[in-house]
């Protein structure tokens, strides 16, 4: 510290410009991560809901549950508003206060949560990236120093808010962009989709163990001179006993594990996975998270549209079915909850629709989609169905939101 003090005291403006330097550099390091962190929470509110509901779990809280799905979605945007405060450099005092709270927070939880291990995984970036409890922690470890730097300059910095009137439209701005996201992928499937039920997967090709340039080797001595030797298996030398000892089998290369490891299918206690999966044609799945009745008329118009061109309709469900899907033409078959949540990540559930065991679309079940021209089949509509491009256009825009509040905070040196 003395050698730190002579030089602020001998050098005044290099200490002023170094510090503020490194104030800006940790400012914008925390704003990345507190938005990568919200928008990868925002995308899956309903993953986001599930998680919540262990953590309060796991402390005991189960009376909380029923603020899951309202906190799956203010979490990420609370995380996204900060990001974007500190990105904009707007309420630096604040921004400054609500960074140093909500990392000392995250901080001391995840050292909790490595120790104890309540959780597999903390879910702080969604299922776009995993880490293990220990590996959160030390990533906030990392991270925290530089929210104690932009804490420590918060009285420093306010000199540097823009104007009120500024700082208003940027409000504005940010405020509806942060909670926006949320509520719209709440209602709607994430625009990036983390899971294995991807369109365009073929699902019965994702569940087979994938062999990536695997070789396998014969291991033989040579008698004579004691040196070991690898051997092809159609090779053969080594059938010559006299020269060649066996020694080892070894197999070079790797091999991947299957994306998906099942999609249990149980009429009563005969699994029909293979069957259906394996099925030519059109076969549309409704995945059943929690059952709404009120979206019966649109899976039962959508299930005889498929039956018009040869295909079949299973609901999916780990809770017990109604009647009325199996008279309107609906299969009703059971499987599990954790399987289901991830094909399709929304609170009520929704569908696929397989051609040839490939999945062509897949929707939530307040969005489904009404084809009732007979003039079309199913992979015609799918293919002038814009939802993917207006997915696309939407991450689209929020990347360049925040490359637009990026580029506005940068100001000319001041001479």
């Amino acid at each position: 510290m003395k050698y730190l003090d002579t030089f602020k005291e001998r050098h005044p403006k290099a200490a002023h410009h170094i510090s503020r330097k490194l104030v800006t550099a940790a400012r914008y390091l925390l704003a990345a991560l507190f938005i990568l962190s919200g928008a990868s929470k925002a995308i899956d509110p309903f993953g986001l809901s599930i998680k919540l509901g262990e953590y309060f779990s796991a402390f005991g809280l189960d009376f909380l549950r029923i603020f899951d799905d309202i906190g799956a979605i203010l979490l990420p945007s609370a995380e996204l508003l900060i990001g974007f405060m500190l990105l904009s450099g707007i309420s630096r005092r604040a921004a400054a206060w609500y960074a140093f709270v909500g990392m000392t927070f995250f901080t001391l939880l995840t050292l909790w949560l490595a120790i104890a291990n309540p959780v597999s995984d903390c879910g702080c970036f969604g299922d776009l990236v995993h880490l293990t409890n220990w590996e959160t922690f030390f990533k906030n470890l990392i991270f925290y120093p530089f929210a104690i730097i932009v804490f420590l300059a918060r009285n420093s910095q306010r000199q540097l808010n823009p104007s009120p009137l500024r700082t208003a439209v940027t409000y504005a701005i940010l405020a509806p962009l942060s909670l926006g996201l949320s509520i719209y992928c709440y209602s709607y499937l994430p625009p990036i989709d983390p899971t294995p039920f991807k369109t365009g997967v073929n699902i019965l090709h994702a569940m087979t163990v994938h062999e990536n340039d695997t070789q396998t080797v014969l291991v033989y001595r040579n008698r004579q001179d004691g040196t070991l030797q690898d051997f092809a298996i159609e090779d053969t030398t080594w059938y010559d006993s006299s020269r060649w000892e066996y020694v080892d089998t070894k197999t070079t290369g790797r091999s991947t594990a299957p994306e998906i490891k099942a999609v249990p299918m149980f009429e009563g206690n005969i699994d029909r996975s293979d069957e259906i999966l394996e099925r030519k044609g059109y076969t549309l799945l409704f995945v059943i998270n929690d059952y709404d009745p009120r979206y019966e008329p649109d899976m039962f118009m959508l299930a005889d549209y498929i039956h018009r061109y040869g295909g079949r309709a299973v609901a999916l469900s780990a809770a017990s079915l109604p009647a009325s899907l199996a008279e309107n033409g609906i299969e009703p078959l059971s499987s599990d909850y954790t399987v289901l949540r991830t094909m399709i990540q929304h609170r009520t559930g929704g569908a696929l629709l397989l051609h040839d065991g490939t999945i062509l679309d897949k929707w939530p079940m307040n969005r489904l989609p009404h084809w009732e021209e007979t003039a079309h089949d199913p992979l015609s509509n799918v293919l002038t169905d814009n939802r993917i491009d207006r997915e696309k256009l939407l991450s689209l825009l929020f990347a360049l939101g925040i490359a637009v509040i990026a580029v506005s905070t940068v100001r000319p040196p001041v001479r």
